[in-house]
């Protein structure tokens, strides 16, 4: 039987420097952000809850799949909103070496569902750009970012504009990202005072 793609939100999660330490650093922060996902979970609002949300931990990384139902705006400033209070309520109560951070990448599009197994476009260019050197610059350039956030460009094109939940164009910066054997277009969320990122910049960590 084939499988039919469906349109949804993929938010593709990646934790910063997760093999820094020993194994024990790896299970907490394994465990810390299983637990900030449980505490992002609790506040998405009632009418956005269905059973078709999926969350798969692979690792150091976790894949959210966001039923089309849900509007990408919210998912661009609402959902990232409660990420980063959820991290930093968990953050507040760890020491620095404890401390969680995370790479955040969002992109929308074609997604197949083998439930507990999904594939598609959209996961493959959000696991791209959450793994790109662009982004992995930009968390070592902001070292007191809880989190850094890149997203695609169709993603960033529907969710860009001018009301409460779109995109800010004016804290976006545009990149270009290896993807699949060539290249493909990002948009980094930046700091109001961040300069230029060396895509290069060494974080001084072992590899994420």
């Amino acid at each position: 039987m084939r499988t039919v793609p469906v349109s949804a939100t993929v938010v593709r999660i990646g934790i910063v420097a997760p093999s820094r330490g020993r194994t024990a650093r790896s299970v907490h922060l394994g465990v810390t952000l299983d637990a900030v996902l449980d505490d992002v979970f609790d506040g998405v609002p009632v009418s956005y809850r269905t059973p078709t949300w999926f969350r798969r931990p692979e690792g150091d990384n976790t894949t959210l799949v966001i039923p089309p139902t849900v509007p990408s705006r919210w998912v661009a400033t609402g959902l990232v909103a409660l990420v980063d209070e959820a991290l930093g309520n968990r953050n507040r109560h760890l020491a620095q070496f404890g401390r969680l951070r995370l790479r955040l990448a969002i992109d929308h599009g074609d997604v197949v569902l083998r439930p507990p197994h999904f594939g598609g476009a959209a996961i493959a260019l959000s696991s791209w750009l959450c793994d790109s050197a662009e982004l992995k610059a930009a968390s070592a350039a902001a070292p007191e970012e809880d989190q850094v956030l890149i997203v695609s460009d169709r993603f960033y094109t529907a969710a860009m504009g001018e009301g409460e939940h779109d995109l800010d164009p004016a804290v976006f910066r545009q990149v270009f990202v290896a993807a699949g054997g060539g290249l493909e277009i990002g948009w980094l969320r930046i700091r109001p005072d961040a300069g230029t990122w060396n895509s290069g910049e060494d974080d001084g960590l072992a590899p994420a």
